[in-house]
């Protein structure tokens, strides 16, 4: 990477440092009514018990790559290898669910969770609420997490001095290209690099293009399982809306505005006056983009870095035919939305587990330390993906601000990246303009109240906009914000 890129996402962390402040500050004031609160199923006081040392132990790990998943089960393999090496007496057992609104509640509510599972930034104050994760605080201090990674972040996973998660990636929503459709409707520049549009208007009209040269969809838009709403964040906020105020200790929704109806025309217009999206209204990301990008039947996208490898690996695309740039800016500037993910642990976790699950993540190379082992885990990532033909280069928000760390991460990737950097030098130089956290209290339950009004003006070309934001604000406020404690 060179001098410009790493100075431009160094300034993206310390954004990162202020946004992640303005998280945690409502965050503290806000309670998720939406799901009872609950207690531990037979909590052990994690906080302040011993491992015993070598006794063997087994643990459960979520996320695991599904058999499909060639490149991804090839380096999870590598993992469970060095863990039967380095530590013979610990089982790690497989698990492939990983978290989703619908069904967190009723596997944690049983006592199934994983020993450590993933979830999303918004989704830690009520986990921790509902007693759902388990106090970790001395094992994370005894491995020094908590002096190496963004302090403002590990704010969000903290409740009266505890720990309860740790950050473990950061992402910026940027804009995805298929380039060999961009080359079959002559829009890539003299380098072979996609002609990326700067405005939501531009992005209009080279869907339109696109979809006059080739036949297929210029742009894709979801509608569905919360992510309409967590996409139309973006153009929203571009266009100068708001979607919650704390006003007096109360919280109100306010996305009843003009600003959120204009952002929620041009959606409306994406569909009946440029008829650029696909002919499906109901569509989501894992299933349905995934499968048109990849299938070169829709040319661009909003995503992160990591689902260019996903679209590779499921979908048998050439890594050469991604780009990414920038979001678009708006009428009000840029805005782009940040987001990331946490490790958290099971309520019910023995000590001895938790110390396992910490040596899992050391393995896997998510660790404070920049030893050549400790950084094994990272080079075997990055190592497998170059030659399982993923992709290896472009990347994220990190959340260390270790910078010894920071620079060792990056020495692997310089090592390993095998695309065309000019694809993704947009998004890696200009990605974090207008960087937004998303909101602090019922994210998600926001996102799918805004799926609702996205999919009404998609489906009925008669739909007013103002009207449906104004009945969903007013919904919202009742179902959710007015029981906010």
């Amino acid at each position: 990477m060179n001098l410009k890129k790493r100075n431009t996402w160094q300034l993206a962390c310390m954004m990162l440092c202020v946004l992640a402040l303005v998280i945690s500050g409502c965050g503290k004031n806000s309670n998720n009514n939406a799901e009872p609160t609950a207690t531990s199923s037979g909590g052990t006081n994690t906080a302040t018990e011993e491992p015993s040392g070598d006794k063997p132990t087994t643990i459960k790990v979520s996320n695991w790559p599904k058999p499909n998943e060639e490149a991804q089960v090839a380096m999870y393999e590598e993992y469970l290898n060095k863990m039967k090496e380095k530590y013979p007496f610990i089982t790690v057992d497989k698990d492939e669910w990983g978290y989703d609104v619908s069904s967190f509640l009723p596997k944690a509510a049983s006592g199934e969770l994983p020993t450590v599972y993933e979830t999303f930034f918004t989704e830690a104050d009520k986990i921790i609420k509902a007693n759902y994760a388990a106090d970790i605080t001395d094992i994370m201090t005894k491995n020094e997490f908590d002096k190496s990674i963004n302090p403002e972040l590990l704010k969000l996973v903290q409740k009266d001095g505890k720990y309860y998660g740790i950050p473990k990636d950061g992402y910026v929503m940027g804009l995805m290209y298929n380039v060999n459709l961009f080359k079959q409707a002559g829009l890539l520049d003299d380098q072979g690099v996609p002609k990326f549009p700067k405005t939501y208007e531009e992005l209009a009209v080279t869907a339109q293009t696109i979809k006059e040269k080739t036949g297929k969809s210029g742009f894709f838009f979801p509608t569905k399982n919360n992510q309409g709403g967590w996409m139309f964040m973006n153009i929203a906020w571009a266009y100068g809306a708001e979607f919650e105020e704390q006003v007096d200790g109360k919280w109100k929704a306010v996305f009843n505005t003009p600003e959120a109806a204009a952002a929620l025309q041009y959606v409306k217009d994406l569909k009946w006056k440029y008829d650029v999206l696909p002919a499906n209204n109901l569509v989501d990301v894992g299933t349905d983009l995934f499968q048109m990008f990849g299938t070169e039947q829709v040319a661009m996208s909003f995503g992160i870095s990591d689902w260019g490898n996903a679209i590779v690996q499921n979908l048998k695309m050439s890594k050469d035919n991604l780009a990414m740039s920038a979001l678009p800016t708006g009428p009000k500037g840029n805005a782009t939305l940040l987001g990331g993910g946490l490790y958290m642990f099971a309520p019910d976790a023995t000590p001895d587990q938790l110390d396992s699950a910490f040596k899992w993540l050391d393995v896997r190379g998510f660790s404070p330390q920049t030893s050549a082992e400790a950084l094994n885990g990272l080079e075997t990532q990055s190592k497998t993906a170059n030659e399982q033909g993923l992709i290896v280069g472009p990347h994220g928000l990190r959340v260390w601000v270790n910078e010894e760390r920071i620079n060792a991460e990056q020495a692997i990737l310089d090592k390993y990246t095998n695309v065309n950097m000019a694809m993704f030098d947009d998004y890696m130089n200009n990605g974090s303009a207008g960087l937004r956290p998303e909101v602090p209290v019922n994210a998600q339950e926001l996102y799918k109240a805004l799926d609702v009004v996205i999919q009404a003006v998609l489906t009925n070309k008669n739909a007013d906009p103002a009207q449906l934001l104004e009945k969903a604000a007013a919904d919202f406020q009742k179902d959710y914000l007015d029981k906010v404690q």
